[in-house]
């Protein structure tokens, strides 16, 4: 399974919960299973472990609605980001999201980058229902993930013992809770493309 993990979101604020979820929940998962890294700048390597990397649009940038159709050509088996993502039309990949909003604007990007913010408020839901899955962190998200789901959505809950932690090491349970969750939406999608091939 090719995996790739959007760490667009990622900034060196140590106050950022979704920054450092992100950072530690890469760094967790990358001990296990190869993927690939989604950044916007350079500078986000500095706080990301050594691995691989692909250099996109911001997350918040009006292009990235065309993210799905590069991310195809790449072969890409699932994306995980810990924020819903502007890009789910057309995608042929599994894509989990995590029910957290962004809060601090993001410190690299330009005033393209920024364009979509301010929309997301509006569309959360929206987007969060484009996923294959949602991940939530601790009790509050996990209901607000509950509302904002469409029926037969799976939500997986994570409660790390320190959300602030940036260390792989302090999200390792919460890794194989992914992994598992991500090997069930990649099966998944593989039964029911060979069912439509099949009719």
């Amino acid at each position: 399974m090719r995996l790739v993990v959007d760490c667009r979101f990622v900034s060196a604020r140590e106050d950022d919960a979704v920054s450092t979820a992100s950072r530690g929940l890469t760094r967790a998962l990358g001990s296990i299973h190869p993927l690939t890294m989604l950044i916007s700048d350079h500078r986000q390597l500095q706080v990301l472990p050594a691995l691989p990397w692909q250099l996109l649009r911001a997350a918040d940038d009006p292009r990235d609605v065309f993210t799905p159709l590069g991310l195809n050509d790449a072969g890409v088996d699932l994306v995980f980001s810990p924020v819903p993502v502007w890009g789910t039309l057309r995608r042929r990949y599994g894509l989990v999201v995590g029910s957290a909003a962004p809060v601090h604007s993001d410190p690299y990007a330009g005033l393209g980058g920024r364009m979509l913010r301010p929309l997301r408020p509006v569309f959360h839901r929206v987007l969060q229902r484009g996923a294959d899955a949602v991940v939530a962190i601790a009790g509050a998200g996990q209901r607000d993930a509950v509302t904002a789901t469409r029926p037969g959505q799976p939500i997986v809950r994570l409660d790390p013992h320190d959300v602030l932690s940036p260390a792989g090491a302090d999200w390792s349970d919460q890794a194989d809770q992914l992994m598992q969750l991500f090997y069930d939406v990649h099966r998944e999608r593989r039964a029911r493309a060979r069912s439509d091939d099949q009719r």
